[in-house]
């Protein structure tokens, strides 16, 4: 059995009509980019994380400077934080790319492939999830009011580090499974816009079980 929670994500507006014609907060069942589902994008998010050296990585990139590596086709990745984090960061963004960025999540993946299954994986991944404590989503003074319905679960498990070039040899982790609550923006007007998300979880005792990411960006499209 796999669990994938999609909704539609509302917003409060003084012109409705920006809601349609400029921001795309939405999971619907039936989406697709790039002839890819919502779903498949988080498990490549994780991959794109693995795929590059620490050093340039940039879900450890405090200022956003790394915020362009590893970055391909019509979907651009911002990162979030590993473990606790509070990080502002500054990233400028091509005109014409949909958004795709974690507001908090998990990735479970075996120490080596084949010792656990696909659903041992997905079960594992959403254990943090099922135990969310708040969320927020804010772009450009425009709150979410129903954040929490943007969670996401792999359909299908994946090797986290298949995105890694093949030169390097890197090992396979496969099952991976991830879960979480994840945003698809459709791609935002020239200028300079400003995305705050925050969410964190109440699992005490538990690896991660209490983890809260507080993410800011000044997105620069150009």
């Amino acid at each position: 059995m796999y669990r994938t929670v999609i909704a539609a994500l509302s917003l409060i507006l003084a012109t409705p009509a920006i809601a349609s014609d400029f921001y795309s907060l939405s999971h619907h069942p039936g989406d697709y980019i790039e002839g890819r589902p919502l779903d498949e994008y988080a498990n490549r998010w994780w991959q794109w994380t693995y795929s590059m050296p620490q050093t340039v990585s940039p879900v450890r990139d405090m200022t956003g400077e790394h915020c362009h590596q590893g970055q391909s086709g019509e979907v651009w990745f911002l990162a979030g934080g590993y473990g606790s984090s509070t990080i502002s960061r500054q990233c400028s963004i091509p005109e014409g790319k949909s958004v795709f960025f974690p507001v908090i999540n998990m990735v479970y993946f075996p120490s080596r492939t084949g010792s656990i299954s696909c659903e041992q994986a997905k079960l594992s991944a959403a254990l943090n999830n099922d135990r969310l404590l708040n969320i927020s989503i804010e772009i450009d003074g425009i709150v979410a009011t129903n954040p929490a319905h943007t969670r996401l679960s792999s359909t299908e498990c994946f090797d986290l580090y298949g995105m890694v070039p093949a030169e390097y040899n890197a090992p396979k982790r496969h099952p991976a499974a991830s879960d979480g609550y994840w945003v698809m923006l459709k791609p935002l007007s020239k200028g300079t816009h400003h995305l705050k998300f925050s969410a964190s979880y109440s699992r005490e005792g538990a690896p991660f079980g209490e983890m809260v990411q507080d993410i800011e960006y000044l997105l620069h499209v150009e």
